[in-house]
C-alpha cells in the first residue's frame, strides 16, 4: 500500500476499483484525475500508484495462497456445473479485495468492468456503487465451443446478478447503453474521448497522408485498409501499431513491405505523444468489420484521437462512428466494410474535401473531448454521496 497526502476530514471518500493496471488504462486514469479535485480518492488495482494524490492499494494475485489439489478439483466441478457464485468468489483479485479492504469505509465506489462489481456491492453496499462498463460484456467474442458458451453465460450472469444491482452505471456509447437495458441497467454514457488539445489545422497537400493507430489484430480490418490504400494513387498510409499480438503485427509488417513504400508500419508512440503525432497527417482511418457484437456497437478511443488531432476521418458503417461522422461532417463513411468499398471511399477524397473535414474536426474537438464526458462520473458520485447524506439526516 503506497503513501498518500493527509486525508481530508470533510471531503467524501471514493474508491476506484479496477482489476486491470489503472496506470495503463486511459479511461480509468480520466476517472481518477477528475475525482481527485473534489473527493478523497483511493485506488485499488494491480500495478503501481496511478496518481500522486491518491492512496493506492495494490492487488497482487500471486500473493493469494495457491490452491490445494482438492480445491482445484472443487473449482473444476463448480465450473462444469456453472456454479457461477462459487467460481466468482474464488477469483484471486476478488479474494484480495475482500482481504485488503476489509473494514474500510467509502462514501462511493466506482467499480470498473464486470468482475469488480459483485465484490464492491458485497463490501460497501450496492447503493454506494457506480458501475462503469467499458464494453458490452454479454457480447464479448467467445470461441464456438462448450467452454465458450459457458463463458458467455457467465458474463451474462455477472451483469444480471451484480451490475444490475449497482445504484448507477455508465458505458462507452449510446448503442451499448441501449443493449444493457435488456439486462436491467439504464447506463449513462461516457465516451472514450481524450482530453482537449489546442492544435492547428494543418493544410492538406497531395499525396494525402492517411494514418491508423492501435492494436494489430487482423480481425479489425487493418489488412483490407492497407490493400485499399495501395490500390489508390496519391495516398500514403502510416500505421502506429502496438505489440499486443506479435504474430499479427509481423504479418502486417510483411504485408506493408510487399505493398510498397506508400504503406509504412511504425513503432507505437506513447499516449502522451499520440495526438501530436497524428496531427502531422490528413486522414485518420478505421474501418472495423462487424465480426462480433462489440465491433458492431463500437465507439473507440481512436475515433476521438483523430478528431483531437484535427484530421478528416474515414470509417466503416459502424453505427456510432458513422452517426458522429455524418452528423458533424467529419469525413466519409464507406458503404460496406470490404476492400472495394474502402477503395471507393478513398478514391472520392479531394484536397478541398479533406480541408473541410479537418475544419469540422477542429469545430467539434472541444465538444467531443473528455472534459465534457468525465462530469458524468462526478455527477454519479455526487448523487451517491448526496443520497447517503440524506439517509443519514433522516435517521439522525
Amino acid at each position: 500500500m503506497s503513501g498518500r497526502p493527509a486525508a481530508s476530514t470533510t471531503r467524501p471518500r471514493v474508491l476506484v476499483l479496477c482489476f486491470d493496471d489503472i496506470s495503463t488504462d486511459p479511461r480509468v486514469i480520466r476517472q481518477v484525475r477528475r475525482l481527485v479535485s473534489d473527493f478523497d480518492v483511493t485506488t485499488c488495482s494491480p500495478g503501481p500508484q496511478p496518481h500522486p494524490q491518491v492512496e493506492h492499494v495494490e492487488l497482487d494475485p500471486s500473493s493469494v495462497r495457491p490452491r490445494r489439489l482438492i480445491e482445484h478439483h472443487l473449482d473444476g466441478f463448480a465450473r462444469e456445473r456453472e456454479w457461477f457464485t462459487w467460481s466468482y468468489w474464488r477469483i484471486p483479485n476478488v479474494q484480495l479485495v475482500r482481504r485488503l479492504l476489509r473494514g474500510r469505509r467509502f462514501d462511493a465506489v466506482i467499480a470498473n468492468d464486470a468482475e469488480t462489481i459483485g465484490v464492491a456491492n458485497r463490501m460497501f453496499g450496492a447503493r454506494r456503487v457506480h458501475a462503469d462498463l467499458h464494453e458490452f460484456f454479454p457480447g464479448l467474442p467467445v470461441e464456438d465451443s462448450r467452454l465458450g458458451h459457458r463463458q458467455r453465460r457467465y458474463l451474462r450472469w455477472l451483469i444480471r446478478r451484480h451490475a444490475a444491482k449497482a445504484r448507477s452505471s455508465t458505458t462507452v456509447g449510446a448503442e451499448i447503453a441501449k443493449r444493457y437495458t435488456e439486462y436491467g441497467l439504464n447506463p449513462g454514457v461516457v465516451t472514450n474521448a481524450t482530453h482537449y488539445r489546442r492544435l492547428d489545422v494543418k493544410p492538406t497537400r497531395q499525396p494525402l497522408r492517411l494514418v491508423h493507430s492501435g492494436n494489430p489484430f487482423r480481425e479489425r480490418g487493418t489488412e483490407e485498409t492497407m490493400r485499399a490504400v495501395a490500390a489508390v494513387p496519391d495516398l500514403t498510409l502510416d500505421l502506429y501499431l502496438t505489440h499486443n499480438n506479435t504474430s499479427d503485427r509481423e504479418y502486417l509488417v510483411e504485408l506493408a513491405d510487399s505493398l510498397g513504400p506508400r504503406i509504412t508500419v511504425h513503432e507505437p508512440v506513447p499516449q502522451s505523444e499520440l495526438i501530436e503525432t497524428l496531427n502531422r497527417y490528413d486522414v485518420g482511418i478505421f474501418v472495423l468489420p462487424p465480426t462480433n457484437e462489440n465491433h458492431v456497437l463500437a465507439l473507440p478511443n481512436k475515433f476521438f484521437d483523430y478528431v483531437q488531432a484535427r484530421l478528416a476521418v474515414v470509417v466503416g458503417p459502424t453505427l456510432e462512428m458513422a452517426r458522429l461522422t455524418r452528423d458533424r461532417g467529419l469525413g466519409v463513411v464507406t458503404e460496406t466494410f470490404d476492400e472495394p468499398a474502402i477503395v471507393a471511399a478513398l478514391s472520392s477524397l479531394t484536397v478541398e474535401q479533406v480541408d473541410a473535414f479537418k475544419r469540422a474536426s477542429d469545430a467539434a474537438a472541444e465538444a467531443l473531448s473528455s472534459e465534457n464526458q468525465v462530469e458524468v462520473w462526478a455527477a454519479a458520485v455526487d448523487a451517491i454521496v448526496a443520497n447517503r447524506r440524506s439517509l443519514a439526516d433522516a435517521l439522525a
